[in-house]
C-alpha cells in the first residue's frame, strides 16, 4: 500500500504515467457503505471509528481497495509529478459516488493527508495493540452483493460463509503486515502534506515497533526541531527521552524530560506529569536517588491522581525501588511523605 518515486529511467515514468491514464479504464464496483465510511473520514468526522472501518473494508474487500488504490495514485501524481490536468476532474472519472464535490485540488490533497494519516494510525495500533485489533475484528463490513463483475464473487463467499464482519482471526498474527502498510500510509500523508507533524509521529511508532530505533529517532528530531505546535514537539521530546532510555544514555533521556517540563506544558495540560516520573527514573538508574526524590514529592503534593500509579511503577520494578531504598535519608524521607511506601 505504498507507493515508491519512480527511478529516473524514461521506462519507470512510462510505467508510471501509463497507470494514470488507465486507473478507472476498468472501473471497479464500490461497496456503497465503504462510500459513506470513507465520505465521513474525509470530512473529518469522528476519525478513529470511521478509520477502523475504513481499515476493516480495506481488509475484506479487494474492488474498494482498488478504488481506494486509484485515488491515491492520482493524488500523489498531482503532487510529485505535476501530471497535467485537473485533480479533481480525473478523480470524477472513477466510478461511485463523487467525494470530492464542489473542492479545490488543494483541499482535495489536505484532506487525503489526513485521511491517509488516520489510515496509518489505525493500522500502527492495529500491529501493536491487541485490544484496538479487537475493536477493528468487530467492526461490522458491508460488502455489496452485486449482480455482475468481480465484486459479485466476494460478495457470495461471504454470504456463504456468513462473513458480515471482518473476522478476527484474518486480522491476528499479521503484525508485520499491519505496520508496514502503516508505514506506507504515513509516508503517503507526509508526501502529500510534509509538514504534517502528527503522521511523522506515528511514522516514529511504527520504525520503533518495527525494531529501527535510528530511523524513529530521526522522525521524532524532525518534529522536535521544526514543528511549531508546542504539543507535538513535547510528544516528540518525550519519544526521544525514551529512546535514549533504552539505550541507558540517561543524561540525554532527563535533557529532553526537562525541556517538557520547562516549556510550561504541564501547566495547562497535567496529563504529561508522568514527565516528572520520567527524570525521577533516569536520576535513579544514575543513582542518584536524592535528585529524584524532590520529584516524586511534587507528583505526590501536585499531582494527587498520579501517584498510586507512580508507587505501582516503582513497586514492580525491583531495581528502582533499591535504588530509593539504598539511601537512608530518601528512604526516611519517603517513608513519611508515604507510611505504606515501603511496606511487602
Amino acid at each position: 500500500m505504498n507507493f515508491h518515486r519512480p527511478d529516473s529511467d524514461h521506462s519507470a515514468y512510462a510505467g508510471f504515467h501509463d497507470a494514470i491514464r488507465n486507473v478507472h479504464a476498468s472501473p471497479r464496483l464500490i461497496c456503497a457503505g465503504f462510500q459513506r465510511e470513507l465520505s465521513a473520514l474525509l470530512d473529518g468526522q469522528v476519525p478513529e471509528r470511521h478509520a477502523r472501518r475504513t481499515m476493516a473494508h480495506l481488509e475484506a474487500c479487494q474492488d474498494c481497495g482498488e478504488f481506494f488504490h486509484a485515488i491515491r495514485l492520482q493524488a500523489l501524481a498531482h503532487r510529485d509529478l505535476a501530471v497535467p490536468g485537473s485533480l479533481s476532474r480525473r478523480l470524477r472519472r472513477l466510478p461511485g459516488k463523487d467525494l470530492f464535490k464542489g473542492l479545490t485540488d488543494s483541499e482535495i490533497v489536505r484532506r487525503l493527508a489526513t485521511t491517509l494519516y488516520e489510515l496509518g494510525k489505525a493500522y500502527a495500533l492495529a500491529g501493536t495493540d491487541g485490544e484496538y485489533l479487537m475493536r477493528i475484528a468487530e467492526e461490522p463490513v458491508e460488502i455489496d452483493s452485486f449482480e455482475n463483475g468481480e465484486a459479485a464473487e466476494a460478495a457470495k463467499i461471504a454470504e456463504e460463509s456468513g462473513a458480515c464482519s471482518s473476522r478476527f482471526a484474518h486480522l491476528v498474527g499479521e503484525t508485520e503486515g499491519h505496520l508496514e502498510k502503516a508505514r506506507g500510509f504515513l509516508e503517503e500523508a507526509l508526501s502529500l502534506k510534509p509538514r504534517f507533524a502528527e503522521a511523522r509521529i506515528y511514522l516514529g511508532f511504527v520504525y520503533q515497533a518495527k525494531k529501527n530505533p535510528a530511523k524513529a529517532e530521526s522522525e521524532f528530531l524532525e518534529v522536535f526541531l521544526n514543528t511549531d505546535r508546542l504539543l507535538n514537539r513535547a510528544h516528540a521530546a518525550i519519544q526521544l527521552g525514551m529512546i535514549h532510555d533504552r539505550t541507558k544514555n540517561h543524561l540525554r533521556a532527563i535533557r529532553y524530560y526537562r525541556w517538557v517540563v520547562a516549556s510550561g506544558l504541564l501547566e495547562h495540560q497535567p496529563e504529561f506529569a508522568f514527565v516528572l516520573y520520567n527524570i525521577a527514573v533516569e536520576h535513579l538508574s544514575l543513582a542518584q536517588p536524592q535528585k529524584a526524590l524532590p520529584l516524586l514529592g511534587l507528583i505526590r503534593k501536585e499531582y494527587g491522581d498520579l501517584w498510586p500509579m507512580v508507587m505501582e511503577w516503582l513497586h514492580s520494578s525491583p531495581e528502582l525501588l533499591d535504588a530509593l531504598q539504598s539511601d537512608q535519608a530518601c528512604r526516611s524521607h519517603l517513608e513519611q511523605l508515604e507510611p505504606a511506601f515501603f511496606a511487602a
